[in-house]
C-alpha cells in the first residue's frame, strides 16, 4: 500500500509510494521454469554405463533377497570384495524400470530434481530474495550441475542436501522453538546410508552447522543478534544428540562401519588418477569447460557470504562457505557439492548487497518491478525451444546430449547386443573380453553370464589388467589366451571423429589377427569371436571378411581384394550393412569411393 501522511481528515499520498509487485507474473515465471526443468532433466542415456549395472544389481537384490558383498559380476574379480553402498538407489530403480521402463527411471530423476530445486527456492523465498535473483541464480544452479543429471543416485544425496539446509534454515533462522523439525534429521541419513556416499559430505554439513551453534553458544556476544540468539544448554545438547544419532543411524547399513572403510579405500586406488572427475577442479589436466568455470565463478563470488557472515554477526555461513569451498578443490566430482550447499547462501548474500543500497528505485527494479521478471520468462522459453530441438546442447553449448527417454543408440551399442543375443553369442561363448564402458550393459543385458571389466573401478589390478590388453602392452595375447577369452567386443563411440583409436588399441589386433573374427560393426562398435569350431555356423554366416571401419581407414587393400577377388562376397556384407543401418558415415563413405568399381559388373 502506499504510505500516507495525515494533513486535517485527509490523507495525502507520499511521493515515495511503495512498489507492489504482481504476482502473477511470478506464477507464471515458476511455471515456465518447472516447464523447463521438465524438459532439461529428460534425455537419453548416453555413455553412462552406471546406470545398467546398477539395475542389474537391483535385479539381482530383488530376485536373491540378499546384498551382496562380492563381485557377482566378474569371472575376473569374481569373489573379490565388493560392497554396493548404494543398494537402495539399485532397488528403486529396478523397481521403477520393471512398471515402466527406462521412461519410469527418467521421470523419477526429473521428480526429485523439481523437489530439489523446489526445496531451494522455498528456501530463498523464507529469506526474501528477490524473485528475479532467485529465478536467476536458480537458472545458474541448473547448468552448474548439468554433468550430474543423470539417473544414477548421487541424484538422492542432491535431494537430501536440499533437505538439510531446509531443516537447518528453518530452525536457525525463522523458528528456534521448532526443535522437531530437528529430529527428521536422522531419519534423513537412515534413508541415505543405503543410497549414496554423498552422506559424507551430508556429515560434514551437520558438523559444520553444529560448530557455528556452539561457537555461538560459547561466545554469544561476538556471534549472537536479535534475529539469532545463541541456543542455550540444553538446546545444544538436544543437537548434539541428534548429530550423534544420525551418526550412528549411518551404521544401519548392510555392512555396518565396513561399508565407509570399503569407500574410503576405494578412494585410494591409482586408477583415479586417470579419471577426470577424481581430479582437482584446478589441475592443469582438468580442461575448461563451462561447468568448471560456472564453478570457479561460484567459488569467487562465494566471498560474498563472508561479508555476509561479518555483517551479520552470523558465523555458520562463513563456516559453510570454507569448509566446503575447502571440500570442493579436492577433485571435480566434489565441485557440484559445494555449488549445492553454498547455494542459498550466495543468493540471500547477493540479496542482502542488492538491499543495502540506497536507492529505492533500482531496488524496486531489481525486486519487485516486472521488467527483469519478464525477461527471465523469455529467457526460459528460448532455452525450452532450444531444448526441445537440441540445439542448447548440441549447437549453443557443444555438449552432446540428445532430449527424449530410453537409451541414445548412438552412444550405447544396442544393435550390437541385440545382434548378440539373437545369435545367443553370450551363450555360445565362455569368457568375453569387453571395453570398460560396456561391462554395466553386458551384465544388464546378460545376467548369467560375467563381465571382463565394468565402470565399478574394484581395484586397480584388474582395471592394469584391462589397459595392457586394450593399448596392446607387450604380452597382451599371451594374456588373451592365459584368461581363456574367446569372444570380445569394444566401444568406440568417437570411432567416426576419431578413427586414430583404431590403430591405437587392440582394435586393430583383433581385426588383423587370423584368429579373431570380425562378425559385427558399426560405427561405434566391433564384435569379434575367436576361431574355433563353436563359432564356425557364426563365422561362415556373419564374418566381415573385407568391409570394416578398420579396413576402410588402414587396410584398403583388402577392400581391393575383395573388389577384385570376391565381389559377390563384398555386396553380400554392403548389403548386410545397408539393411541394418543404411545411414551408416563408415558404409556411405565406402560407397562413395568404391561405388562404381563395387557395382561394375
Amino acid at each position: 500500500m502506499a504510505s500516507a501522511k495525515k494533513k486535517g481528515n485527509k490523507p495525502e499520498i507520499s511521493s515515495k509510494a511503495v512498489y507492489q509487485e504482481n504476482k502473477y507474473i511470478n506464477y507464471a515465471v515458476l511455471f515456465l521454469f518447472a516447464v523447463f526443468l521438465c524438459y532439461f532433466t529428460t534425455f537419453k542415456i548416453t555413455g553412462d554405463d552406471d546406470v545398467f549395472w546398477h539395475l542389474a544389481t537391483g535385479k539381482y537384490i530383488v530376485n536373491t533377497g540378499h546384498v551382496p558383498d562380492t563381485d557377482i559380476f566378474g569371472y575376473m574379480t569374481e569373489g573379490q570384495q565388493w560392497m554396493p553402498f548404494e543398494w537402495g538407489w539399485d532397488v528403486i530403480t529396478y523397481g521403477v524400470y520393471s512398471v515402466s521402463g527406462y521412461t519410469g527411471i527418467s521421470i523419477l530423476r526429473t521428480v526429485i530434481l523439481l523437489l530439489f530445486f523446489g526445496i531451494l527456492y522455498y528456501i530463498l523465498q523464507r529469506f526474501k530474495v528477490g524473485f528475479a535473483l532467485s529465478v536467476f541464480l536458480l537458472l545458474i544452479l541448473s547448468f552448474s550441475i548439468i554433468d550430474r543429471l543423470t539417473p544414477r543416485p548421487h541424484l538422492m544425496s542432491y535431494l537430501f542436501f536440499a533437505l538439510l539446509l531446509l531443516i537447518i534454515t528453518n530452525y536457525r533462522y525463522f523458528n528456534r522453538k521448532n526443535h522437531k523439525i530437528l529430529y527428521f534429521i536422522p531419519l534423513i541419513f537412515l534413508l541415505w546410508a543405503n543410497t549414496h556416499m554423498g552422506i559424507i559430505a551430508g556429515g560434514f554439513l551437520m558438523v559444520i552447522y553444529f560448530a557455528g551453534e556452539l561457537i555461538q553458544y560459547l561466545k554469544p556476544s561476538a556471534y549472537s543478534g536479535s534475529k539469532i540468539p545463541a541456543l542455550g544448554k540444553p538446546e545444544i545438547t538436544r543437537l548434539f544428540i541428534i548429530l550423534a544419532a544420525s551418526a550412528l543411524v549411518m551404521l544401519i547399513n548392510p555392512n555396518f562401519l565396513q561399508t565407509y572403510i570399503y569407500a574410503y579405500d576405494h578412494t585410494k586406488m591409482k586408477m583415479l588418477e586417470t579419471v577426470n572427475e577424481w581430479k582437482s577442479p584446478f589441475s592443469s589436466t582438468s580442461g575448461d569447460g563451462f561447468v568448471l568455470l560456472l564453478y570457479k565463478g561460484q567459488l569467487f563470488i562465494g566471498l560474498l557470504i563472508l561479508y555476509y557472515s561479518l555483517k551479520k554477526k552470523d558465523i555458520f555461513p562463513a563456516l559453510l562457505y570454507i569448509g566446503f569451498a575447502l571440500y570442493s578443490v579436492r577433485a571435480m566430482r566434489f565441485t557440484v557439492d559445494y555449488v549445492i550447499i553454498t547455494f542459498v547462501f550466495i543468493a540471500v548474500s547477493l540479496d542482502f548487497i542488492i538491499n543495502s543500497v540506497k536507492s529505492e528505485e533500482l531496488k524496486n527494479i531489481i525486486n519487485k518491478k516486472p521488467g527483469l521478471k519478464i525477461l527471465s520468462g523469455l529467457l526460459i522459453i528460448f532455452l525450452i525451444y532450444s531444448l526441445s530441438g537440441d540445439k542448447l546442447y548440441l549447437e549453443y553449448l557443444k555438449y552432446y546430449r540428445v532430449s527424449g527417454l530410453g537409451i541414445n543408440k548412438d552412444f550405447i551399442p544396442v544393435q550390437m547386443f541385440d545382434f548378440m543375443r539373437q545369435n545367443q553369442i553370450p551363450e555360445t561363448g565362455e569368457r568375453i573380453f569387453n571395453h570398460f564402458g560396456t561391462g554395466g550393459f553386458f551384465v544388464w543385458n546378460f545376467p548369467d553370464r560375467k563381465n571382463f571389466i565394468d565402470s565399478r573401478n574394484l581395484n586397480d589390478d584388474i582395471f592394469n589388467k584391462y589397459n595392457n590388453i586394450i593399448a596392446k602392452r607387450p604380452g597382451f595375447e599371451k594374456k588373451l589366451e592365459e584368461y581363456n577369452i574367446d569372444y570380445a567386443l569394444y566401444l568406440a563411440p568417437d570411432l567416426v571423429r576419431d578413427p586414430s583409436e583404431m590403430e591405437k588399441t587392440v582394435i586393430s589386433f583383433f581385426c588383423k589377427s587370423p584368429d579373431w573374427k570380425l562378425l559385427f560393426w558399426d560405427d561405434k562398435s566391433f564384435l569379434w569371436v575367436k576361431n574355433l569350431p563353436k563359432f564356425q555356423t557364426l563365422i561362415s554366416k556373419y564374418e566381415y571378411k573385407y568391409l570394416s571401419p578398420y579396413t576402410f581407414m588402414y587396410q584398403r587393400t583388402i577392400i581391393d581384394k575383395g573388389i577384385n577377388e570376391d565381389k559377390e562376397k563384398l555386396r553380400s556384407e554392403i548389403n548386410r550393412r545397408i539393411s541394418e543401418d543404411p545411414e551408416s558415415f563408415v558404409l556411405n563413405s565406402v560407397l562413395k569411393q568404391y561405388g562404381k568399381r563395387i557395382n561394375n559388373k
